[in-house]
This record gives C-alpha cells, structure tokens and sequence, in this order.
C-alpha cells in the first residue's frame, strides 16, 4: 500500500550496463545478452509489475468482504484474507530497498525525510477516513456497535487496533484498520534498524526475528512462553512475517552475491506464472497460512528481479495499473462504498455476491481515483520535496 518508485536511488549512480550487441567469446565461454542483472535490477527505480499485484491485494480484499461468503467452503471463500498477505510482502520489500539504497548512496538515512515522507502519504487519507466514519457512526449507529467504535476509537486513532480491539467479538466497525497498524508500527520501528546496524546485521536480525515467528505460531506456542504477560504476546504474534520475508528479500536482492542465489530460483521468465499457480494452489489446499507468506513473498521476488518476467504484460494492464495506483484509497473506503452498495442493491431487490463484489470495486475505484487527484494529490507533491533522489 506503498508506492512504488524507488525514492532514494539515481541510476546515474549505480553500476552502468555495457551494450552488447551479440553474445560475445571471452575467455572461450559465450556470454549471454542479459549479462549482468543484477546491475540492472539495481538501476531500476520503478518496478512496473507492482501496481498489478497491487490490484490483486485489493481485489482479493473486498472480494474476502463482499463476496467470499457466498462461496462458503470453497478456496474463494479462504483466499481473500491474503491480500494483505500480499501487501505486506510488496511493503517489506520496497521499503527496505529504497532504505538500503538511501544509505548506499548517501552513507546514511535521513530518518526525518522518511518520516515525514510516510506521514504525507498516509496520515492525510487516513484521518479523513476516520473522521467520516466517526461522523457517520454517530449520526446513524445505535446500540453495542456504536459504544464498541467510540471505545475503540483511540486505538483507531493511533494504530494500536492490532493490540487493543478484539476482531472476533462480533460486529467491529473499522476493524480493516488492524493491518495499516502493523504496517505502520513496521515503518515506525524497522528505519532505525537499517540505519544504525550494518546491512549483514540488520539481515541477521531480521531473519532471526522470522523464525522466531514462524516457529512460535507454527507449533502453536504463544500461550506457553508468554505466560503471565499476554500482551507481550499479543505484541510478538503483531509481527506480521510477511513483512520480515519482504525484508529479508529486499536484502537479498541489494547483494549482489546473494542476488544470484534468487536469481537462480527465481530469475526465469516464467518464475512468475509458477508462483502464482502455487499460491492458488495452496489456496485451494488449505496450506498453513506461513507457507502462504513465503510463496507470496517469492511471487514478489520474481516480479521485481526481471521486468521482463512472464506475467508482466498482463500486471500492467492499463486498468490494473489504475487499480494498484489507487488501492491504499481503496483499502480505506471500499467498507463505506460497500455498505451504500448493499443498501442500493437491497432496495431494488438484488442479493448476488458477485454483484455487490463488482459494484463495491467500481464505486471504491471511482471514489480513490478523485481522493487520489484531489485531497492526496496537494499532500503526495509536498512529499517529493522530502525524497533525496
């Protein structure tokens, strides 16, 4: 729910490409057109695959609140919820490139750029939402979920609802907030650790931190080693892991090193297309949810290490692209335009998922496009002048 351009990098900075019109012989071994990659990966500022996974994120999440319940049983009824899987991971990864590219070139990060580059794109939107909503719950909402959004409000307020509002004790309105709080508690907490530890230990960290995670929620462990300190694991389990995957990647794309190791896994054209037959079919196999975050982390990787990769023609579609560009707005306002669209479709008498799931996209894609070149716009250009490209 970031955008995507690389803020901190200049490819006039960055090792250049050496035109080589025909495989060449050197040292008696033929030497490939697509010699050096990962220079190429590294002179890319704008990863043109990332507004179409973008769109399927947002597409699979208001398909997983619109329409996914009148599939009940079925891997369309289970997939939508990792949509969010699939922005953590994009998150992780680009925020972590351009910080590791910032300190590349500059030797240090401005935490103060940064900070008031993510406020401008995320604050402005966010808090408009949320007032309008706290408008509309008082003027229209009565009972328990009226009192239960008031009380919650100040969790709302400062992207702590992961922490403090249960979503699984009936009706929460604005409970969606939940992942822009750990998106947010990641941009708060990751900066520093890739400003004052080296790239090798901040690696390290990370990776250490994921299988923490991974090991405490694949064997259930929480309740044991957090005994008598609930919050603490409450705090633990906020973490999402495919935040720490998307870093981790990040990583190891930066090295040129380890650039090769995913290179060789997933440097292929057609890594792209595999991947996404994966994740559905892990989808339709009910995998455990952190075989989910990998695979979509990896589907991630094959569609920033080439720009060429085999889905890319069809993730930049004009109307996907459009989609991905918008898709923070639209994760924000899709709630309001689906409960207008209920309300008009109960008028008139019609009851059909896939209605209410086409009608709810377009009026929240109508309504991010004019937030997107209105309100956000005035906010997205006065943060340009914080970017140290």
């Amino acid at each position: 729910m970031t955008p995507h351009r690389i803020e901190g990098t200049s490819p006039a900075k960055l090792p250049q490409l050496r035109p080589v019109p025909a495989p060449e012989l050197r040292r008696g071994k033929l030497l490939p057109l697509d010699r050096h990659p990962h220079a190429r990966f590294r002179a890319t500022s704008w990863f043109g695959s990332l507004d179409g996974l973008r769109a399927f994120a947002i597409l699979a999440v208001i398909w997983h609140h619109t329409a996914g319940h009148g599939y009940p049983g079925t891997w369309l009824a289970r997939s939508g919820p990792h949509g969010v899987t699939l922005f953590f991971g994009i998150s992780g990864f680009l925020i972590t490139t351009l910080l590791l590219r910032e300190r590349q070139k500059h030797g240090t990060i401005s935490m103060r750029r940064f900070y008031v580059r993510r406020t401008l794109r995320i604050f402005p939107l966010y808090y408009a939402v949320l007032l309008a909503y706290t408008g509309l719950v008082w003027a229209l909402e009565t009972g328990q979920a009226r009192a239960d959004f008031f009380a919650n409000l100040p969790a709302f307020a400062t992207y702590t609802s992961n922490w403090f509002v249960p979503l699984e004790s009936g009706r929460v309105i604005f409970y969606f907030a939940w992942s822009l709080a750990t998106e947010e508690q990641f941009y708060l907490a990751w900066p520093w650790a890739e400003r004052y530890l080296s790239p090798r230990a901040s690696l390290a960290l990370v990776v250490a931190l994921t299988v923490g995670l991974v090991t405490i929620r694949a064997l259930d462990l929480t309740s044991t080693i957090f005994t008598g300190a609930p919050f603490l694991g409450i705090l633990a389990t906020s973490v999402a892991p495919a935040i720490c995957f998307g870093v981790i990647v990040a990583h190891l794309l930066h090295e040129r090193s380890t650039f090769g190791l995913l290179w060789r896994v997933v440097g292929q054209r057609a890594a792209s297309p595999v991947l996404l037959a994966i994740l559905i079919g892990l989808f339709v196999v009910q995998a455990h949810p952190l075989w989910i975050h990998a695979v979509a982390a990896l589907l991630v990787t094959s569609c920033v290490i080439r720009e060429d990769n085999a889905l890319a023609p069809f993730l930049r579609l004009r109307l996907l692209t459009q989609i991905g560009t918008v898709s923070y707005g639209m994760y924000l306002l899709h709630m309001l335009g689906y409960n207008a669209v209920q309300r008009g479709l109960d008028a008139v008498g019609v009851h059909q998922p896939l209605v209410t799931f086409v009608a709810t996209v377009a009026l929240a894609l109508g309504l991010a496009i004019l937030s997107f070149h209105t309100f956000e716009a005035a906010f997205l250009r006065l943060g340009k002048r914080f970017s140290r490209a």
